[in-house]
């Protein structure tokens, strides 16, 4: 099953987290975006996840494949901002970029 949709989600939950006071690190990250900034880019991926699903499954398909795996997405992150914060909000780059790597290797059928 294509992942690529879990993985935007994931970066987007984890950019909407971001956006908000509570889970901003103190040190910060090597590159924080304001707060603005990143509830914005969290709306565009999540979209980006939607389109993504939609193209790869189909339409009535491709809605449920987008909740279900935002779901599991949205899960991870809750558990990973629980136990090491940093890490969750650092491993957003990463799913960004194997989705791009997933959606390029294996294009839409």
């Amino acid at each position: 099953m294509p992942l690529e949709a879990g993985l935007v989600s994931y970066a987007a939950l984890a950019s909407m987290a971001l956006a908000s006071k509570k889970h901003r690190s103190t040190p910060p990250l090597p590159i924080m975006p304001s707060p603005g900034m990143a509830r914005w880019a969290g709306w565009v991926m999540l979209i980006l996840a939607l389109v993504v699903a939609m193209l790869r499954f189909g339409m009535a398909q491709g809605m449920v494949a987008w909740i279900g795996q935002m779901c599991v997405a949205g899960t991870g992150l809750v558990l990973l901002l629980s136990w090491r914060p940093r890490l969750a909000l650092a491993l957003a780059a990463p799913a960004c970029c194997m989705a791009l790597f997933c959606l390029l290797v294996f294009p839409f059928a």
